[in-house]
């Protein structure tokens, strides 16, 4: 996938195979079941801060935060920033955004 702002970005990487890039963290939390059980995955933090593992981010929902493909998640380093962007005040695990987005 074209990556047209790294700000919401997400890798996956497989060993063995071509890393994957998505454009949004909603995209790669849509795949993420299907992905292989080695499969490593980096989200792109709030505000260019870096790259973090899934497992370490801690994530907001923000609709009103604009990213490429509408999901509107955001990962940040630390919990209580996502809980200050998150609509309901919630700072979120990468386990419940990909169970949100298996809802949809």
């Amino acid at each position: 996938m074209l990556i047209s702002s790294v700000s919401n970005a997400g890798e996956a990487l497989v060993p063995g195979e071509e890393t994957g890039f998505y454009d949004d963290i909603g995209c790669m939390a849509a795949s993420a079941t299907s992905m292989k059980r080695d499969a490593r995955l980096f989200v792109q933090l709030a505000d260019g801060a870096g790259w973090a593992s899934v497992e370490s981010a801690w994530f907001a929902v923000a609709p009103r935060t604009r990213s490429p493909m509408g999901y509107g998640f955001m990962a940040f380093a630390a919990e209580d920033e996502a809980r200050r962007a998150d609509t309901d005040g919630t700072a979120r695990t990468w386990e419940s955004i990909v169970r949100r987005m298996g809802d949809h």
